[in-house]
């Protein structure tokens, strides 16, 4: 009696088991049929198809994985042919299939490559499987474009960097698609969603592979700005370098690395790179106010003078020079004059105080072209206001004072 319930019990599991194992191939042969059907249902086919990737009956079958990824193909392409006679494609829908078609060709191709019992490979999806995935590679770039103008920068990370991948998929692997041409565009809209989703450090990668081949100048500049926020000096010095070099016209990066080397003292490093700007771009004013700025950090303000003077000379519209040589005699003149205000002799006093107004007399002038070309800097204004005060120039000297109570 035993011996025969256990029988019967062993058989109905056994019927369970064949009956589970006809139900999830039952429900890949529904997924394929009705996206195959004269009216494709693919909300029912997907329905069908899932629980055929989880179960251990089916989800090591080539072909389970590969009626998956037509399935999750056949929805793209249903929503991609709504856009184009409708505009009433549901996009968000059209990248999540794509994406998960690609995955799903990937695992079916896998499995279609491992040997029969017989050890041999005999793979039956692979040339279909590389027609479908190659054929809506540039989804990937649609669905990021779509995800970015919506703000999921992540969401559009992801869709540009599938397209990047491409070349490393093992079946697309020696086609040649490490030369697309879109490829640095698409590195750099990697770049921009790592930014726009504030990770940097993501950022930084794909900058660092397109820095040269695609808006250069944009790119160099964030890097610089994306390594200063990562707190990496070296790779931050390293651009900053590159930046010099590469746009010598764009006196922002010099200075920066200038102000550093600066900053650290490292004076002789911070001179030889304004003088390898300098030979790059003989006829900068920019370069010769900088180089100015060093020799003069260095209390060398004689040849400082004659830099802001070559400055001048090269652009008569920058402010910044002019205003260094007014600054220059203007600090010789506030010098004296606290001695000259020490002077006890009320004779020697009034014959020094008038040497000491030819000073500020000689200051006048730079700054005040340097207030005609800039007039919103503070500092000129209140030099300004100085200069007339001990020149004795009353109008002057209020309207300073009105302008410096308005800034």
């Amino acid at each position: 009696m035993k011996k025969s319930y256990f029988s019967i019990l062993l058989a109905v599991l056994m019927l369970a088991g064949s009956v589970n194992v006809f139900a999830q191939k039952k429900n890949v042969s529904k997924a394929k049929a009705k996206i195959l059907a004269e009216v494709p249902d693919t909300k029912a086919a997907r329905e069908a198809i899932l629980p055929a990737l989880v179960d251990p009956t089916t989800k090591d079958l080539a072909n389970t994985w590969f009626i998956a990824g037509e399935v999750f193909h056949a929805a793209y392409k249903e929503q991609q042919e709504l856009e184009w006679k409708q505009k009433k494609g549901d996009k968000v829908l059209m990248g999540e299939s794509v994406l998960k078609a690609l995955g799903y060709y990937i695992i079916a191709d896998s499995l279609d490559r491992l040997p029969d019992k017989k050890g041999k490979v005999k793979p039956k999806f692979t040339k279909r499987i590389t027609d479908k995935v190659l054929s809506f590679q540039n989804a990937f770039t649609q669905a990021g474009s779509h995800f970015y103008s919506n703000k999921e920068f992540d969401k559009a990370f992801e869709m540009f960097d599938t397209y990047l991948k491409y070349p490393e998929i093992s079946f697309l692997k020696g086609m040649g698609l490490e030369k697309d041409t879109l490829r640095p565009l698409i590195t750099y809209y990697c770049g921009l969603c790592a930014t726009q989703a504030k990770k940097t450090e993501v950022a930084v990668k794909y900058y660092e592979l397109v820095k040269d081949s695609i808006d250069s100048e944009w790119i160099y500049a964030r890097l610089s700005e994306d390594y200063g926020l990562l707190k990496d000096t070296a790779n931050m010095l390293r651009i900053y370098q590159l930046d010099a070099q590469k746009f010598p016209k764009e006196t922002f990066y010099t200075r920066n690395l200038i102000n550093f080397y600066i900053h650290k003292n490292l004076m002789e490093d911070a001179m030889s790179w304004i003088n390898k700007a300098i030979e790059q771009d003989t006829t900068s004013g920019a370069l010769w106010n900088v180089k100015g700025r060093i020799l003069e950090n260095e209390k060398k303000i004689d040849e400082a003078v004659v830099c802001y003077e070559k400055a001048v000379e090269l652009d008569p519209e920058m402010a910044e020079p002019m205003g260094n040589i007014g600054r220059i005699i203007y600090n010789k003149a506030v010098e004296e004059l606290d001695r000259v205000n020490n002077i006890k002799d009320d004779r020697t006093y009034l014959k020094e105080k008038a040497k000491l107004k030819d000073v500020f007399a000689k200051a006048l002038p730079y700054f005040e072209k340097a207030y005609e070309l800039n007039p919103k800097e503070r500092d000129y204004v209140i030099a300004l206001r100085g200069i007339y005060y001990n020149l004795d120039k009353e109008a002057k000297f209020k309207e300073m004072e009105e302008r410096l109570k308005n800034m």
